[in-house]
């Protein structure tokens, strides 16, 4: 192992407010544990195989850790280091805590489909490959990434003595390959969630097959349902109460195998791991009931998707002027 010679080296430094070299053991794993995260997650999305060394060496001044990169396609691991970086240097929050963007479907499809690129042409080992400021933006948003970075910078804030880091890539010859990315200690908070709570996502094309309604005037409790978003049985509240009073006036009647169109209000929280947990789910309006090949609108139903097409069309002058 003495006579491995890394290309590809990661250095973070950690700037302190006096002159020691000494750093608290707990502060330093709990930010290296994220910054291992990264490097792994982002490495298997890319398909790059790469193994991360401690690397001992001297310093002075504040605490460096250096962390030597090997793999088979050094420009890919310089490629990954160079995201990992960006994204540990580019805000999640803005000054009042809110997200500086919120993360869609189409955001979603279209981190996948960058990704997918990037894959491709480390497959082929293009020159110049780039990981343009879309993407990082992309990632940036997204749960886990957000979480992880969260983790990272919360353990620095709870350690005063960190002034800012300072992050580098280096050559085999401890040089930079690049410039150094600074954050400093009042920049810290515009990357650390303020709450694991998520914006409450709405489906507005929801599908639940109803196994068991709860029909009891003034009470919140919950049906249970199956799913069509990965077909999973869930407990939700029916705030739709014109639907619930059809229901007990027998207008419309129960039966197994009865499914609703609705629109559906999904409460969300992150795990510790940045996983995206569902809370809770709320029926607000049950567009239409379908049972074997019988369909019907409700009057609910009708006036929401009277609102849903005016505001298509709305949308459509707008864009056209």
């Amino acid at each position: 192992m003495s006579d491995l010679h890394f290309a590809n080296k990661l250095e973070v430094r950690y700037v302190f407010n006096d002159k020691s070299r000494y750093m608290d053991a707990w502060t330093k794993h709990r930010c290296e544990k994220e910054l291992l995260f990264l490097l792994r997650s982002l490495a298997e999305q890319l398909e790059i195989k790469a193994r991360v060394y401690n690397e001992p060496y001297d310093q002075s001044g504040g605490f460096r850790e250096r962390l030597a990169i090997a793999g088979e396609n050094p420009q890919a691991i310089s490629l990954l280091l160079n995201i990992v970086m960006r994204l540990l240097a580019t805000p999640t929050f803005s000054v009042g805590g809110q997200w500086l963007a919120e993360r869609s479907e189409e955001d979603e499809r279209l981190l996948q489909q960058e990704m997918a690129r990037l894959r491709r042409e480390l497959r082929q080992r293009k020159p110049g490959i780039t990981a343009g400021r879309r993407l990082i933006e992309l990632l940036g948003i997204s749960s886990r990434i957000s979480k992880s970075k969260s983790n990272f910078y919360e353990a620095l804030r709870g350690y005063p003595k960190v002034t800012k880091i300072a992050l580098r890539e280096l050559n085999d010859r401890d040089r930079g390959r690049t410039g150094t990315l600074e954050i400093k200690r009042d920049q810290f908070d515009y990357y650390i969630l303020r709450s694991d709570e998520l914006p409450t996502f709405t489906d507005r094309q929801a599908t639940i097959e109803i196994i068991s309604p709860v029909l009891v005037a003034g009470k919140r409790y919950r049906w249970k349902g199956i799913y069509n978003k990965g077909g999973e049985v869930i407990d939700f509240y029916m705030l739709d109460e014109e639907f619930k009073r059809q229901m007990m006036e027998e207008k419309l009647s129960f039966a197994s195998g009865i499914c609703i169109d609705c629109v559906m209000q999904i409460a969300r929280r992150l795990t510790e791991t940045g996983e995206v947990a569902p809370v809770s789910y709320t029926v607000t309006t049950v567009i239409r009931t379908r049972f074997d090949h019988l369909e019907i609108v409700t009057p609910q139903g009708k006036r929401h998707l009277r609102q849903m097409e005016a505001e298509r069309r709305q949308l459509t002058l707008d864009l056209f002027g």
